[in-house]
């Protein structure tokens, strides 16, 4: 009986370990996404990138170099080069009432934007998850 007591024991001591571990991941997961979505834009993957592109109101920005947009490209999509050195400037032209949907070719430099954009009061970004190389995996259409 003293065994079995305490193999229980160790079990729930094993068990509550693992869990604690498991719920401060979450925890620790659960802010990086907040504050990154609170720094930068709202990161959304392709399938509901692809359904905010129906909305006419809302303006789909392509944040790569313009070699880069030639080699392929989302219909309807601005070219706003983040490399480009005028990029804040440019920025500051557009509406920041309106909703933006980045994407470039990884992401990376999306979310270097969209934390530009937020920075300078636009409320409404949202990346594209993966950027175009996503977007092309998942079978979506490039205009070229």
């Amino acid at each position: 009986m003293d065994s079995q007591l305490i193999t229980s024991n160790i079990f729930t001591m094993k068990f509550s370990k693992i869990f604690s571990l498991g719920l401060i991941f979450f925890l620790f997961q659960t802010s990086y996404l907040f504050a990154q979505s609170a720094d930068s834009a709202t990161v959304v993957p392709a399938a509901t990138f692809e359904k905010m592109l129906k909305k006419k109101k809302n303006i789909l920005v392509d944040v790569r170099t313009p070699e880069e947009m030639a080699e392929g490209h989302i219909d309807n999509a601005k070219n706003l080069d983040f490399l480009d050195e005028s990029f804040p400037e440019k920025i500051e032209t557009l509406n920041k009432n309106k909703t933006y949907l980045l994407y470039c070719r990884s992401g990376k430099r999306t979310a270097k934007a969209g934390a530009m954009m937020k920075a300078a009061g636009f409320k409404k970004i949202y990346m594209l998850d993966g950027g175009i190389t996503s977007w092309i995996e998942e079978g979506k259409t490039v205009e070229k």
